[in-house]
C-alpha cells in the first residue's frame, strides 16, 4: 500500500463499512509502518477526522492498515 492507492474499509465500524477512500499518507506509531491517513469523500470532519485524543479536525481519517484492503 502506498499514497494514492484506493482502499476499501474492511474493519468493524459501521460508519466506514464498505467505503472506498484514498491513502494520503502512511505512518508508523512505533517502529514500523502500520497506519494510514485516508480521505473518504463525504466523511470530511466526521468520525475519526474530528477533534479529540490528540487529533485535529480535518478531512483525513487515521486507519490501521489491517482495517484497509487495496482495491
Amino acid at each position: 500500500m502506498k499514497p494514492g492507492d484506493l482502499v476499501k474499509y474492511v474493519g468493524s465500524c459501521a460508519m466506514y463499512r464498505d467505503r472506498v477512500g484514498t491513502v494520503a499518507q502512511l505512518y508508523a506509531l512505533y517502529d514500523r509502518i502500520d497506519s494510514a491517513m485516508v480521505h473518504f469523500t463525504g466523511l470530511e470532519y466526521k468520525g475519526r477526522a474530528t477533534d479529540g485524543l490528540g487529533q485535529t479536525e480535518g478531512v483525513l481519517h487515521p486507519m490501521a492498515l489491517i482495517e484497509l484492503e487495496k482495491v
